[in-house]
């Protein structure tokens, strides 16, 4: 483990030829970028690399690709990386790349050594195995269930709904396009299931059993880091963000509308989440971070962290809301201190603060709020001119809320998170 101060401060290497530095730049660029890490992260990683291989660097982050620049006006090489088609989260990844900038920063490995290590985390998925990923996303369904304050029918129904939208979201790329055509056919086929199996439970409505089904798809990353970038100067890519994200949320509404439609089940838009006593909350946002943080990889050693975010942001919200605090305000108090566990998290474990953060935030995303706003409004494209005044009304508020909503959970992380040259997870603590 190397600290500040220690004899093995980072020292540049003496540079090799620009194209090859640029390559391997442009390289790590992309890894951290389709794996989960926002524009700034990634151009200061990029930009360190490049300065230890000896060269300066200008970094273009975009939403299709990665342009690094390194070298003088005199020689320098310019790297196109390779097409950013889709974007995911991956924490294993994210920690296994940030360990070899760090170890590149201390001169630790040769070029050779340090490429074999980006091709071994290009190929290593750094995943759990499928039946822990499958039963964790299915408890995150049903704790999300019983966090909307429903029954415990629906969030045994919302259970095997995760089961079964676990398995499809690892096998249906497989034969389907696109991240969009997976999405929604993962909401159709797990919002059928949901439907058809509260029917063992006569006169349970499904919209919170679809709801927690579509929860556990929402793109709260994109979503989220939408609002970072866009908060930290990067409007494009934050743009770009949001965009995917809202996409395949109304993606998802539609394919539970149609769930709804096909089977004559009622989708009222008015039947909103309840909430649980503060210690119930704060145990189901524990389990529901658990499952976000095996979704997305992150190690075993680090976990912990991810529940302590998840119980801090969800449970304070809670606690709030049962103050009289609205949710928009709550959510940015409850973000903020999921944001600050992060940091802690980051200063200990030498990683990105975002690695504990996602999984400790995604649960407060308003997705029910904007499932039954998509659903309103397909509702009124239905009925036109006759159309009542209440669902209108019901449904511009939905949309309100949870467009505020969610902005307030990107800036309560940003205000933490924004500083990323003075993170704690830029020291070179890192405990391994």
């Amino acid at each position: 483990m190397i600290k500040v101060g220690d004899s093995q401060a980072p020292q540049p290497r003496a540079s090799i030829p620009p194209a090859r530095a640029a390559h391997i730049a442009a390289r790590i660029g992309r890894l951290l970028y389709v794996n989960g890490a926002d524009t700034r992260h990634v151009v200061h990683n990029v930009t360190e690399v490049a300065g230890h291989l000896g060269h300066a660097a200008h970094v273009l982050v975009t939403p299709e690709g990665i342009l690094v620049t390194v070298g003088t006006e005199e020689q320098f090489s310019t790297k196109v990386g390779h097409e950013v088609t889709a974007t995911a989260v991956n924490m294993g990844k994210l920690l296994e790349i940030q360990r070899i900038v760090d170890d590149a920063r201390i001169g630790k490995d040769g070029f050779a050594a340090i490429e074999q290590r980006i091709d071994a985390a290009e190929s290593d998925g750094h995943d759990y195995p499928e039946y822990v990923v499958m039963l964790g996303v299915a408890v995150t369904t049903g704790s999300l269930a019983m966090l909307f304050g429903s029954p415990c029918s629906v969030a045994i129904v919302s259970f095997v709904t995760g089961l079964v939208s676990a398995f499809l979201r690892k096998h249906l790329p497989a034969f389907l396009p696109n991240a969009f055509a997976v999405t929604f056919a993962t909401a159709i086929i797990s919002g059928l299931v949901a439907v058809f199996v509260l029917r063992l439970w006569p006169g349970e409505s499904p919209i919170l059993a679809l709801t927690a089904a579509g929860m556990i798809l929402v793109p709260g990353v994109p979503l989220i880091n939408g609002i970072r970038e866009i908060a930290t100067g990067h409007a494009g890519n934050g743009i770009a963000r949001l965009a995917t994200g809202i996409s395949l949320v109304l993606a998802i509404g539609f394919a539970l509308y149609t769930v709804g439609f096909a089977t004559g089940a009622d989708l009222p838009v008015d039947v909103g989440p309840g909430t649980l006593p503060v210690i119930e909350d704060l145990l189901f946002s524990a389990l529901a971070a658990a499952g976000f943080a095996l979704l997305f990889g992150v190690p075993p050693r680090a976990i912990g962290f991810c529940l302590l975010a998840g119980m801090a942001g969800h449970g304070l919200r809670t606690g709030l809301e049962e103050l009289g605090l609205s949710l928009p305000i709550a959510s940015l108090i409850g973000a903020v201190s999921a944001a600050l566990v992060a940091r802690l998290a980051a200063a200990v474990h030498r990683v990105p603060a975002v690695v504990f953060a996602f999984p400790g935030v995604v649960a407060m995303i308003p997705g029910s709020y904007g499932f039954r706003a998509g659903i309103g409004g397909l509702q009124l494209m239905a009925q036109g001119a006759t159309a009542p005044h209440d669902l209108i009304a019901n449904t511009l508020a939905l949309a309100i809320t949870t467009a505020v909503t969610t902005i307030a959970i990107g800036i309560g992380l940003a205000l933490p998170l924004s500083g990323y040259p003075a993170d704690p997870s830029s020291s070179y603590g890192r405990k391994d």
